[in-house]
């Protein structure tokens, strides 16, 4: 009897750790995304890595200290690293690269930096929009 319910034990002890471990990534993706939201900052790949596990006496018990590295970008065109240090769900510490005021404001444009029509080149009745060279991006 023994030898049937030990192996299944402890592959339910098994699958429910795992399952405990996929939460609490899950919500340190959520504190990392509010944080982004907060600075105005991007969180890059949508995910984090688990940097470190601590266990640590804290209010007379013993509780689990975990580290999350995620990346972030300012503009879409750089790549910053950022931490988030979480005990159980509350967060004891965070660090993220501050966003940096622009210098001067750039004139809103609704579609992007296109010439304007001559009145001469349109018709009525005439639904093409010119089309200009993209600016090269990274990505």
């Amino acid at each position: 009897m023994l030898e049937i319910w030990l192996p299944l034990l402890s592959i339910t002890a098994l699958g429910m750790w795992w399952y405990h471990a996929l939460r609490l990534r899950e919500r340190a993706v959520a504190h990392a995304r509010r944080l982004c939201e907060r600075r105005g900052l991007q969180l890059l790949d949508d995910s984090v890595a688990l940097h470190r596990l601590r266990m640590n006496w804290r209010h007379g018990g013993l509780h689990v200290t975990r580290e999350y590295r995620f990346d972030t970008s300012l503009g879409g065109n750089d790549r910053r690293a950022a931490s988030l240090t979480l005990l159980g769900d509350r967060i004891v510490s965070a660090s993220a690269p501050q966003r940096e005021a622009p210098a001067t404001p750039a004139p809103a444009s609704p579609c992007g930096a296109l010439p304007p029509r001559i009145a001469s080149e349109t018709r009525p009745g005439d639904n093409i929009v010119l089309i200009t060279r993209a600016r090269r991006t990274l990505h």
